[in-house]
Order: structure tokens, then sequence, then C-alpha cells
């Protein structure tokens, strides 16, 4: 956690993806949480996942996969 809150504050880093899954002692979702919205090149944040799905907002970042079902379609 230390790790992804140091990368979050540094402003020479453009994106933070975190391998999932992560061992069963870490929270993922409170990990996935700590990525700003902005940073998270997953997409997985929930302002991300919400913009997505409701078009009320564009996402800062899809997630590829999602991204690629949606030029499928």
């Amino acid at each position: 956690m230390a790790k992804v809150r140091e990368l979050q504050e540094d402003k020479n880093v453009n994106g933070v993806l975190v391998q999932l899954p992560l061992p069963v002692h870490l929270d993922q979702e409170k990990i996935i949480n700590m990525i700003g919205p902005e940073k998270d090149v997953d997409g997985l944040h929930p302002f991300n996942i919400g913009g997505l799905a409701l078009k009320r907002h564009a996402p800062y970042f899809i997630s590829c996969t999602p991204l690629g079902v949606i030029a499928i379609l």
C-alpha cells in the first residue's frame, strides 16, 4: 500500500497498474481504490467503471477488455 501511495503521489508517474490477483492477505478493493482514476490504467477505479457503465462522464481510462468488446460491437 505504501508503494501504491508513493506512485499515486509521484507527478512523474502517469499510470499505475496493479497485477491481479493479489495475494489473499491483501485487500484488492482497498488497493485499487487508492489509485486515483486519472492514473488507473486498468480502468478498475469506481469512477472509471461508472463512467464506462453510465456514460455520464468519460472515464480517464477504459480497461482493454471492455474497450475491445465495444470495438467489436
